[in-house]
């Protein structure tokens, strides 16, 4: 009898000590953590056209340190299962096995160190100086940066505790304790939406050069120094490393054909200037052109200093700047070349250098 009163209290503590610790029924789900959505806020004047791109590349931080990244077509919106912790993540437009001229580096490192650079090209006609760094023109890149967010225990417990009863609901084991419209509302209270603000980081820069005697240029190349090579996808501005650009798409327009003065237009895509600056007269850069004439054979060298001479412009869509180079006017062009005669079967201007490179090559010291 002893026993049996001893065995019953026992048994009676044991019950007692398990109501007390269990909050709730222990049940099984399919995801852990909290539902976190991430919004993508795009801008019409983020990409060109309006348009959006086909796919996006996120990547997540937790404490610091990388925990995942995933590439998605979803590119307005996409849901995580996210555990406690304290969170950032950052996207960039694609992935980076889809840009041909750009090279991405300590992309998953620890925060803040992603890193996007121009790669070092090869030119037959440029010739470099010591320690210069030719580079291409940028691909159209797109990116943004979250705020911190935080994910707590207590809002995993909640949200799958809420998560749970809805999923009993429509297998109709409902709670007799709680509404479908309730739960639906706590499951959205403890859902994390977190916004990015995507811009691109690729600016436009434009050189117009006003030039008498216009319709004798056949072809033009250009180099511009000082140019970014790196952008800091965190600090949402440009690195310290330098390199110079080649313009080599121009078109003529004849501004005045009786007194055959007309200007060159050169446009590239670049990352701006080093260390986020912008343009400033104590910059030491220069524009150095040469024009081929349509005897196809006289070149013509200019060298132009433009520290004080960009000016900022109204980007055109999909551009994060626009910056502006304008040499001379219909009234005072900057140029003059010889008045010389057409040679062999050459046509007017070419809007590429690409004839020019067929031919005899031409080594251009700038």
């Amino acid at each position: 009898m002893r026993r049996w009163i001893v065995g019953m209290m026992m048994i009676t503590t044991l019950v007692t000590l398990m109501a007390s610790c269990q909050r709730r029924p222990l049940y099984i789900v399919e995801d852990t953590g909290v539902k976190v959505v991430v919004k993508v806020l795009w801008k019409v004047d983020v990409y060109p056209e309006g348009r959006k791109p086909s796919g996006v590349t996120m990547y997540f931080f937790r404490d610091g340190k990388f925990l995942f990244s995933e590439t998605t077509a979803n590119v307005d919106s996409c849901a995580f299962q996210l555990d406690p912790g304290r969170y950032r993540l950052y996207m960039i437009s694609q992935s980076p096995e889809e840009f041909g001229h750009l090279e991405f580096s300590d992309m998953v490192s620890s925060w803040g160190r992603a890193r996007v650079s121009i790669p070092e090209v090869r030119s037959k006609w440029y010739t470099k100086a010591q320690d210069e760094v030719l580079i291409t023109n940028p691909d159209l890149l797109v990116a943004g940066v979250s705020e911190e967010f935080e994910v707590t225990e207590y809002m995993v417990e909640e949200y799958q505790h809420y998560s749970h009863t809805l999923m009993s609901m429509e297998s109709k084991a409902a709670s007799p304790n709680l509404t479908r419209a309730y739960a639906e509302e706590m499951v959205n209270q403890y859902t994390i939406r977190v916004p990015i603000r995507p811009r691109n980081i690729v600016s436009q820069f434009w050189v117009t050069i006003y030039s008498d005697n216009a319709d004798v240029l056949r072809a033009v190349r250009a180099s511009t120094s000082g140019m970014a090579r790196s952008f800091q996808l965190i600090e949402d501005k440009t690195g310290d490393e330098e390199g110079t650009q080649l313009i080599t798409d121009w078109s003529l327009t004849m501004d005045d054909p009786i007194r055959r003065v007309g200007h060159l237009d050169g446009k590239i895509t670049t990352f701006g200037f080093p260390r986020g600056e912008l343009p400033d007269p104590a910059r030491d850069s220069t524009l150095n052109v040469a024009t081929l004439l349509v005897d196809n054979s006289t070149v013509e060298y200019y060298v132009f200093n433009v520290g004080d001479k960009i000016t900022p412009g109204d980007p055109p869509i999909g551009y994060r700047s626009l910056y502006r180079l304008v040499f001379g006017s219909v009234e005072k062009p900057e140029i003059h070349p010889p008045d010389v005669g057409p040679g062999g079967e050459i046509g007017g201007f070419d809007a590429t250098v690409e004839d020019w490179e067929e031919g005899d090559e031409v080594e251009v010291s700038m």
